[in-house]
């Protein structure tokens, strides 16, 4: 236990060392230690789907992607914390059971299509912390897509929110992506792009920040990245090479691609790491937080096993835990408790239960 925790902040850390307020901080116990899987943990059940994604996500099963369905999981279900934008909140508050804490998210984007491949559109302010106080939210959250081409007025809009829900006693979430031309050139969901995204977080105040988990680079992108390190990082600070040096080989990395291909079957680049291999990476992001808690993305529909294995990593790693949403409500209510239990299970282990 102690070689995990070590280095990770508990809740009196952040009271006492990084000055939160009593409000906050009870707020943060509450989704931490008294909801979910406790013990300074955090699962949480986000939905933005019909924002952020579309609604396309509604033909997974016959309620998939429904406001109620996602809301009778949580209520059914012990969770952190539900995720809902301001919107669904204002609409859909009174189907939500008081003991189920209720993050809201102030901003989001539409998806339009081929804009994204670009530069990713700016996140535009949904509400304020007026109105998700007004829903009873336990937490706001924001977006902060780090390379970003609005990146100075994030950075703004974020400083007089964070400024806001500190002022009325809640935490902050920020949405930690790596996104933008360069990080999207050069890797958006990397290990050096994630390590920053997680470091920009605790700079720019966040109580919370959920980030990707990293990736391995692929082949199309691995000069670029490559590159970039050695010219922009490592004249200035040589121990950037460390980000390569954790990085497959580029033989394995081209020989594997070259097998896939020839199968005909996608490339799953991750999988040239050992279990062990992708800890220390994780190890190296969630370290940016030393006085913020590190929650990971529940990343793309996978099945039920890979779900609990990354969730593995990511407590073995140290971090605080994840936020899961379509692997979640992506399936039958009945199968989703299922399998809450088991990453719920897994997160209660005796080594990653933090002490208050």
């Amino acid at each position: 236990m102690a070689n995990i925790l070590q280095n990770r902040p508990t809740l009196r850390d952040l009271i006492s060392k990084a000055a939160m307020n009593r409000s906050t901080a009870e707020k943060i116990h509450r989704m931490f230690y008294q909801n979910g899987p406790g013990y300074g943990t955090f699962l949480g059940l986000p939905f933005d789907q019909l924002v952020e994604h579309g609604p396309g996500h509604e033909f997974k099963w016959e309620r998939s992607a429904k406001p109620e369905a996602v809301i009778e999981l949580a209520n059914k279900g012990n969770f952190s914390s539900l995720v809902l934008s301001v919107g669904q909140a204002q609409k859909y508050q009174h189907d939500i059971d008081p003991k189920v804490p209720l993050m809201v998210k102030l901003d989001g984007h539409f998806y339009t299509g081929n804009i994204n491949d670009v530069n990713y559109p700016r996140h535009t302010m949904f509400g304020s912390v007026e109105d998700a106080i007004r829903v009873g939210a336990t937490a706001v959250g924001l977006t902060f897509y780090l390379g970003s081409e609005d990146i100075g007025a994030d950075i703004e809009r974020i400083a007089k929110v964070r400024g806001e829900a500190h002022r009325f006693g809640l935490p902050l979430v920020l949405w930690s992506y790596p996104r933008g031309p360069l990080p999207d050139s050069t890797k958006a969901d990397s290990l050096l792009w994630c390590h920053y995204a997680v470091s920009s977080a605790e700079s720019l105040g966040a109580d919370i920040v959920k980030t990707k988990f990293p990736s391995v680079v692929e082949p199309a992108k691995r000069d670029a990245y490559e590159n970039f390190i050695m010219k922009e990082y490592m004249k200035k600070i040589p121990e950037a090479g460390k980000y390569l040096d954790l990085e497959p080989k580029r033989e394995k990395l081209l020989e594997y691609d070259k097998e896939m291909k020839a199968k005909g079957q996608k490339p799953n680049y991750d999988s040239l790491l050992t279990y062990e291999q992708h800890v220390e990476r994780s190890k190296i992001v969630i370290g940016a937080g030393e006085r913020t808690f590190v929650i990971f993305s529940g990343g793309a529909k996978t099945k039920g096993d890979a779900v609990s294995e990354s969730t593995r990593i990511i407590m073995d790693a140290g971090g605080e835990g994840r936020i899961v949403g379509r692997n979640f409500w992506g399936i039958p209510i009945k199968e989703a408790l299922k399998l809450l239990e088991e990453v719920t299970k897994i997160m209660r282990k005796e080594e990653y239960r933090r002490k208050f």
